[in-house]
């Protein structure tokens, strides 16, 4: 991948926004190629001479590489999707000077995945070599292929080692990933509210939403308009997916906040339930900035996520190496269990792990709003 420079940036505390564009085609893991792939980025703080400071972060399931600060509008083809919600960075609390994870000593990448829909290549792009959109076209990419783009754009920048890979969520499964598939390339690992492997409610609640979106009458099969998406099927592919992301308490609690609508949601049934009202505002915010396509690409790559054919590799591993495992103990997305399970599998590997757990009444999206609780561990982590 070779960097090109996207225009100026738009405040200061946004990072740098850039694209980077494949020298080559991108063969992908299922052996189809990608004539003309981009990664859409941004990077925080500076990379200093040796460049051996630098963090390669990866977001969660619904996220962008736009981590930190404010940043109005990406590009005219994104900006449909780039929704208020959008403009403020999904780690803002984590990333900045004196902060988490320190802009003023480490050097951070985020980027949006491969599949994504907030810059990169995805079933939303221009295919070069048809001039249409993908769109049920695009081919259905792995981890591998996700961990790979980025790792190419990490070596444009000449670093030949990670400081540290960093994830939370489904951000530790491909910081895990790339842990397997580099492991001369990475120093450490922090991996936050994740696991070691797919679980089965992980993989119903997945093949719940999958089925949501595609029964949208608007699908259309993957070939659905700009105009007209199939914007029900995710907004139950959210809420399916909302429910393990916050606490029971926290969401009543928000849910109370929230008016109830007297209306009736379209099927003559009316809504009763402050929980419902809640529900359908967080689903109808989602589906107005996130396409369905890459949805289902993102959440199939998770279905098949897999480390057997990698863990071989882990004794390749420098033997400073070290893993920092993080668990939030109201978490239903990624139990508690999970990251014992990580921590137990690396010290079986004779990898050092350091296995703490933070106590939250938010459930798994503590990860994004108590900074608090993260800094003097990971702080203390990434500076020993």
């Amino acid at each position: 991948m070779s960097q090109r420079s996207e225009g100026e940036t738009l405040n200061l505390s946004a990072g740098e926004y850039q694209f980077a564009t494949a020298k080559k085609p991108f063969l992908l893991e299922g052996g189809e190629e990608l004539t003309s792939a981009c990664l859409a980025y941004e990077t925080y703080g500076t990379l200093n001479k040796e460049k051996d400071n630098a963090i390669l972060v990866f977001h969660a399931l619904s996220g962008s590489q736009h981590a930190a600060g404010y940043r109005e509008s990406v590009i005219e083809s994104v900006d449909r999707l780039w929704t208020e919600e959008c403009q403020i960075g999904w780690w803002d609390k984590f990333i900045g000077k004196g902060e988490v994870i320190d802009t003023s000593k480490y050097f951070v990448i985020c980027v949006n995945y491969l599949g994504g829909c907030y810059g990169s290549t995805g079933p939303d792009s221009i295919d070069s070599d048809s001039g249409q959109r993908y769109m049920a076209s695009f081919p259905w990419i792995s981890f591998v292929d996700i961990v790979r783009s980025q790792m190419e754009l990490v070596e444009s920048f000449e670093i030949k080692n990670l400081l540290a890979v960093v994830g939370p969520s489904l951000g530790g499964l491909l910081a895990l990933t790339t842990t397997m598939l580099y492991p001369e390339k990475v120093q450490s690992i922090v991996s936050i509210a994740s696991g070691l492997k797919l679980q089965p409610l992980q993989i119903i609640h997945n093949y719940e939403q999958i089925k949501a979106i595609e029964n949208d009458s608007l699908f259309l099969d993957g070939n659905y308009t700009e105009d007209d998406p199939p914007r029900l099927g995710l907004e139950l592919a959210r809420m399916i997916g909302h429910k393990t992301y916050v606490s029971l308490s926290i969401m009543a609690e928000r849910a109370r906040k929230n008016l109830i609508s007297q209306g009736e949601d379209g099927s003559g049934y009316r809504i009763t339930h402050s929980v419902e009202s809640y529900f359908n505002y967080q689903a109808k915010k989602f589906s107005e900035r996130f396409d369905a396509n890459s949805y289902l690409r993102i959440v199939n790559a998770w279905q098949r996520f897999k480390l057997e054919n990698k863990t071989q590799d882990i004794k390749r591993l420098s033997p400073k190496f070290k893993a920092l495992i993080i668990s939030i103990d109201t978490d239903v997305c990624f139990y508690p269990n999970e990251q014992i399970e990580l921590h137990d599998f690396l010290c079986a590997n004779e990898i050092k792990s350091d296995l703490h757990k933070v106590h939250s009444e938010k459930g798994h999206d503590s990860f994004l709003l108590e900074p608090d609780l993260y800094h003097s561990i990971m702080t203390d982590f990434l500076e020993s």
